[in-house]
């Protein structure tokens, strides 16, 4: 007879129990503003309306350990519109956690110890912010973000491999940052169908460039710096047709073929610190809105003089610490309005006394740290360029003045 009332008490205690564990906020401070500052120290609460003043807009920082985000722990609070859980070593957050916060634009939950984002987690939300940034996570759960609108989703700095299929769900991003984790695939489906403006997914491990996987017809920038991608083919690009800045820098690439960037809207592509030995001659031809291009820090041996056909002459050329040996017949001639262009450190020799010729207007030519030991006078007779750096050559810098034509060059050296 008196196993019941046991048994009974048993369960009344573990339920006790369990409700304990739901407490969210255990002895945490809450800083909190509208038009004053105010801090609230919790000893216990289950949901951080509790503790937050009505009426006005407020903005909420939480300083304490906060362990676990239970479900509706932050729920029901119509005038926060900015909150901060900021290391408080978050190990864990339960779906239904965030919800009616209509006003809530700004969520920083960066330098904790997130290490799984489950199903349902982020849901029905309208931000402007969100930080994730900094934590363990290495899972991301099909729904994780599902029916809600950010306008820049911070992932980076976790321990993401891949990004799976249904992670992001009826979602509107603006910009999404996968920057520093050690992603190896991508879903095709994953991030195709969100209208991205800014991608980026520097420092991580992916080996190509898959047009079913970057498939965002309004993405204007893409970060694939620091990956390990060793090859480009024509047709990677073709369905981002609005692309306007792309990185590439810190690759494998040892080679650039045709049918990569032609016929692109690309302004500026980084092609540095990558193991580049040959560029086709078409590469980088038909590139109507290019602005700066950089392929410095490569293996470079020889400049194309045909390199740029059709495009729109970049105001920036970067192609410094290279191997190249020497500047053919009409090294410049598809470039007509370059205002800086660097070919430091490279091993030229040899300046043709036609490589200048059908060349437009250089502001700035820097081929210092070179092994140029004679100049021509007639090499810049009729050439428009307003200074040059011919500094760390084999040249005698003496009177160099009288050798460039138009006698209004600044010469360094």
């Amino acid at each position: 007879m008196c196993s019941v009332p046991l048994q009974l008490f048993l369960v009344i205690f573990l339920l006790k129990i369990s409700d304990g564990q739901k407490i969210s906020f255990k002895n945490v401070t809450i800083n909190w503003a509208n038009d004053i500052k105010n801090e609230t120290i919790i000893v216990t609460a289950d949901n951080l309306k509790k503790t937050v003043p009505t009426g006005e807009k407020v903005s909420v920082n939480v300083n304490g350990d906060v362990p676990v985000l239970y479900e509706q722990s932050i729920y029901d609070i119509p005038n926060l519109k900015s909150l901060v859980l900021s290391k408080v070593n978050l190990k864990e957050i339960k779906p239904g956690a965030f919800g009616n916060l209509p006003l809530l634009r700004y969520l920083d939950l960066s330098f904790n110890k997130l290490s799984e984002i489950k199903s349902g987690t982020f849901t029905n939300l309208n931000l402007s912010h969100v930080d994730l940034g900094f934590n363990l996570i290495a899972t991301l759960q099909p729904g994780a973000f599902k029916n809600i609108t950010v306008e820049e989703l911070y992932l980076n700095s976790n321990e993401l491999t891949e990004i799976p299929s249904g992670v992001f769900e009826n979602v509107t991003f603006t910009s999404l940052y996968l920057y520093f984790n050690h992603i190896r695939t991508i879903a095709p489906t994953a991030i195709s169908t969100i209208s991205l403006k800014k991608l980026h997914l520097s420092h991580n491990q992916l080996e190509t460039i898959d047009p079913r996987i970057f498939n965002n017809p309004e993405l204007t920038r893409l970060r694939l710096n620091d990956n390990l991608i060793k090859f480009l083919r024509p047709g990677d690009l073709k369905n981002l047709p609005r692309l306007d800045d792309l990185t590439l820098s810190s690759n494998k690439l040892t080679e650039i073929p045709d049918g990569v960037f032609n016929n692109t809207n690309i302004a500026s592509l980084e092609l540095d610190l990558n193991k580049i030995a040959k560029i086709a001659t078409k590469a980088f031809d038909d590139m109507p809105k290019l602005e700066f291009l950089d392929i410095s820090m490569n293996n470079l041996t020889l400049w194309d003089n045909n390199w740029l056909a059709g495009s729109s002459e970049p105001e920036i050329f970067m192609a410094y610490f290279n191997q190249i040996t020497e500047l053919p017949d009409e090294a410049f001639k598809n470039y007509h309005r370059l205002e800086y262009f660097n070919l430091e450190y490279n091993k030229i020799a040899k300046v043709s006394m036609k490589a200048f010729q059908k060349s437009g207007h250089i502001s700035f030519l820097s081929l210092a740290s070179n092994e140029i030991d004679s100049w021509s006078p007639d090499l810049l007779r009729n050439v428009s360029i307003d200074k040059i750096n011919l500094g760390m050559n084999k040249l005698k810098c003496t009177d160099l003045d009288e050798f460039f034509g138009n006698g209004t060059t600044q010469i360094f050296c």
